[in-house]
């Protein structure tokens, strides 16, 4: 222990309090950090605007034209990641009004649109529902209805897929994929693997990992926040209809909820081969994986 006090401080007696001087850097090195690959992009997407502005022409069209410039700006610093996506997302907020496209007032009441509203608020859900560990909880639940002794392979595929589809209606489809496959997985890592796992046992676990997928994709069909296809398509009717009759979430789920009970019960409504019934009905699906019946036992 004294030992590591002299160590400690025989080190910071040789620690300098102020940088040590160093000799200044040539203007080649200058030139080379300014020509960085970062850098080239960020001055692309401005260049390539001032080069569309000032030397293409359609036809007398103004509008059209400052239209493709800032397009132009605005999907080369998406593609390349030059500024943080952010930055890049509010960039219509000042090119814009600066090119005479809109004006401010109404870039920003775009951002603020019922639709984007919805879409924030499906993922603030997702994010509480992580931060308060209900996932998990539901990963218990699932476990504790689904996996009895014996084993029911057919009923867990079926309430593993109808869970992930009651959750993807409630929240965006993506959020809903991420937060379940971890549940799906570990289930199928207590299954038995290797070369001693019959083949159709191999096939359920895909049918595990595939199943939470589409069903992820199935249950967010029903709702407005399952899925961005359902906003789109609500924004779209809004923008192009007005005088109609706008698309409420009730009439939405009337519409979508039969359809998707039908793809599910599809998807979840095969027979499962005897032989994996059987394989899985042996119990070793309560034992761990270091714990599994060794190979030729």
């Amino acid at each position: 222990m004294a030992d590591h006090i002299l160590i400690s401080s025989s080190d910071e007696r040789k620690t300098p309090l102020l940088p040590l001087h160093q000799p200044p850097r040539s203007l080649v090195h200058h030139f080379r950090s300014l020509l960085a690959l970062k850098n080239l992009f960020i001055v692309s997407g401005p260049l390539s605007c001032m080069v569309i502005f000032f030397f293409v022409d359609l036809g007398g069209r103004t509008s059209s034209r400052n239209m493709l410039a800032v397009l132009s700006w605005v999907f080369l610093w998406w593609i390349t990641e030059a500024v943080p996506m952010a930055v890049t997302s509010m960039s219509p907020l000042f090119l814009f009004p600066l090119f005479g496209l809109a004006s401010s007032d109404d870039v920003a009441k775009s951002y603020m649109d019922d639709i984007i509203a919805l879409v924030l608020g499906s993922f603030m859900l997702a994010l509480a529902v992580e931060h308060y560990n209900i996932h998990r909880r539901l990963a218990l639940n699932i476990t504790s209805l689904f996996c009895g002794d014996p084993l029911n392979p057919p009923l867990l595929l079926r309430g593993i897929c109808g869970t992930t589809a009651f959750v993807s209606m409630w929240m965006h489809n993506t959020a809903a994929a991420v937060m379940m496959m971890p549940v799906a997985t570990g289930i199928v890592q207590r299954l038995p693997d290797g070369d001693s796992a019959h083949p159709d046992v191999k096939r359920f676990c895909k049918a595990v990992v595939l199943g939470v997928i589409y069903s992820a994709t199935i249950g967010g069909m029903s709702t407005l926040t399952g899925t961005g296809v359902n906003l789109i398509l609500v924004g779209m009717w809004e923008s192009y209809f007005p005088q109609e009759e706008q698309i409420q979430l009730q009439l939405l789920v009337l519409l979508r909820v039969p359809s998707c009970s039908a793809c599910l019960l599809h998807l979840v409504g095969y027979p499962l081969p005897p032989v994996l019934l059987q394989e899985l009905r042996q119990g070793t699906f309560c034992l761990p994986r270091s714990e599994s019946p060794a190979k030729g036992a």
